[in-house]
């Protein structure tokens, strides 16, 4: 029951907080100077990057609150 709790924790986070980092990354690289390694960086982080974050960031809640397996 642990595990499926975890999963949906971990889902749940992902699915709300992912647009919010997305966009947060992206404002963050318009502020950027153009055409510099900060806004590439930032830029990726947006797009590849925010989903995997958050779902890591969910697996950490899940295990804080629900325990190890």
């Amino acid at each position: 029951m642990k595990g499926v709790l975890r999963f949906v924790l971990s889902w749940g986070l992902s699915v709300l907080l992912t647009p919010y980092v997305h966009r947060a990354f992206d404002q963050l690289a318009t502020r950027a100077p153009k055409g510099s390694f900060l806004e590439d960086v930032l830029l990726e982080l947006s797009d590849r990057y925010s989903a995997m974050l958050i779902q890591s960031f969910g697996e950490t809640a899940g295990e804080l609150v629900l325990g190890s397996k």
